[in-house]
């Protein structure tokens, strides 16, 4: 049986791997006043594959971690994440979870919803300016033309890393419907 722990650890490395690289391109884009998010990126592999419990045992530290770092509440982004795989576990039923394109678009998709999400809550929070809007719309899609990019090359990584620690991935998403 595979271990509990050691996978959502191997999962959340990379995740880690993938919010420095965000966090390094973010530096970068900063003086153009951009802004990349990839939240549901990091979620998209574990909510297609792995079993519920695995799912929020990656979602939790994940979201955590981006809370850290950034200016909303603390345990914002841990909430979202955890409803995010919660969704996308729920809605997967019979689809191919592991057909890239698929996996792709669930990742642009979830990617969208909780930069709209986050947006929208700030925007309650007071008064927006009009190039703010403007702003999100150019992140957003920004967000998601990188999501789209990256996420084959993340996929694999995920994939290849489990491999690494001897967790047959394939393995794991047969095993996706018990609970």
């Amino acid at each position: 049986m595979i271990s509990l722990y050691r996978q959502p650890l191997i999962v959340t490395l990379c995740g880690v791997l993938l919010w420095t690289v965000t966090a390094q391109a973010n530096h970068y884009l900063a003086a153009w006043h951009l802004n990349l998010f990839t939240g549901g990126l990091m979620l998209a592999y574990a909510a297609l594959r792995f079993r519920s419990r695995i799912i929020w045992r990656i979602a939790a530290p994940l979201g955590l971690l981006v809370d850290a770092a950034s200016a909303t509440p603390f345990g914002m982004h841990a909430a979202l994440f955890l409803t995010a795989g919660a969704v996308i576990h729920q809605m997967r039923g019979r689809k191919p979870r592991t057909d890239l394109v698929f996996s792709v678009a669930v990742a642009v998709l979830t990617n969208a919803a909780l930069f709209l999400v986050i947006a929208v809550a700030f925007a309650i929070r007071g008064p927006v300016q009009a190039g703010v809007v403007l702003t999100l719309f150019l992140n957003l899609l920004l967000s998601s033309a990188f999501v789209a990019l990256v996420a084959p090359w993340y996929f694999a990584l995920q994939a290849r890393a489990l491999e690494l620690a001897g967790i047959d991935a394939r393995a794991q998403s047969g095993q996706t419907s018990q609970h």
